[in-house]
C-alpha cells in the first residue's frame, strides 16, 4: 500500500522562493523531493547510492529532472554550483553528519541555503514501544509482514549516532558547526497530521514523531 506523501510545497517555498534555482535533492531515494522540487520550477539534480532507488526515480519523474549515483557524505559535485541544497529523511542516516553538512555548504553558492528536513522517529519512551508493537502486530496480523525485520541491525546502528533520528537541537548545532549562519526552523507537526489521515490504524498508531524543517545559509 502506497500513502499520500505530506505537502513539502510550503517549506520548500519559504526557504527557496522564486523559480528556477540549481538544487540537488541529496539521497533522493525513489525521487519524491526531487519532483516537488522540480513542480515549483528549480532545476533538479537528485544522488542517491542505489542504482535501484535511483531506477524507480526515473521512472516515476518527468524530463528535466537528472539523477545519478552520489554519496550524500561526498556529493559529486564542484565547489560554488548550486543555490540550495535539499535533503530530506537523510541525515539521521549518515555515519559522519558533521562531514556531510560541510560538504554540502561546500558546494554551494555565495549565500545559498542548506535546508534538511528531518525528525526524531523514536524517542525511547514506554509509550512509543509500545505503540511500535501494536502496529507491528497487527500489521502481521492483517499483510503478514513482519516489519520488525526491516529495522537495522546492531552493527549498522552502531555505526549511526543518529540511529532514532535528529533532533532540532542537534541538526542545528550540526548546521552551526558547518559554517552555516542564520539558521532557521519550523515544524511539520501538520504535514504528519496530513499524513495520519490517510493511513489505516495499524501504521497511525506508531506514527508520531517530532518532525521539522531547517534551513542554514552559506
Amino acid at each position: 500500500m502506497r500513502f499520500v506523501e505530506p505537502c513539502y510545497v510550503c517549506p520548500v517555498k519559504d526557504y527557496i522562493p522564486g523559480k528556477g534555482l540549481s538544487t540537488p535533492d541529496v539521497g533522493c531515494c525513489t525521487g519524491e523531493m526531487s519532483r516537488i522540487l522540480a513542480d515549483v520550477g528549480h532545476k533538479v539534480t537528485g544522488i542517491d547510492l542505489s542504482e535501484k532507488m535511483l531506477t524507480v526515480a526515473k521512472s516515476k519523474s518527468p524530463d528535466g529532472i537528472e539523477f545519478r549515483i552520489g554519496d550524500a557524505e561526498n556529493p559529486p559535485f564542484e565547489e560554488g554550483k548550486f543555490d540550495a541544497v535539499v535533503t530530506r529523511h537523510v541525515l539521521w542516516t549518515l555515519p559522519n553528519p558533521e562531514k556531510a553538512l560541510e560538504s554540502w555548504r561546500n558546494v554551494l553558492k555565495s549565500e545559498g541555503k542548506v535546508i534538511v528536513i528531518d525528525g526524531i522517529w523514536d524517542n525511547g519512551s514506554l509509550e512509543m514501544r509500545l505503540r511500535q508493537k501494536i502496529g507491528e502486530v497487527m500489521i502481521r496480523i492483517v499483510e503478514r509482514n513482519d516489519i520488525s525485520k526491516d529495522s537495522y541491525t546492531a552493527e549498522m546502528n552502531a555505526m549511526l549516532p543518529n540511529a532514532k533520528g535528529v533532533s532540532l537541537d542537534k541538526a542545528r548545532g550540526y548546521m552551526e558547526k558547518a559554517g552555516l549562519k542564520d539558521v532557521q526552523a519550523i515544524g511539520l507537526a501538520d504535514l504528519v497530521g496530513i499524513q495520519k489521515k490517510h493511513m489505516p490504524f495499524r501504521y497511525k498508531v506508531a506514527y508520531k514523531y517530532d518532525y521539522y524543517a531547517i534551513c542554514g545559509l552559506k
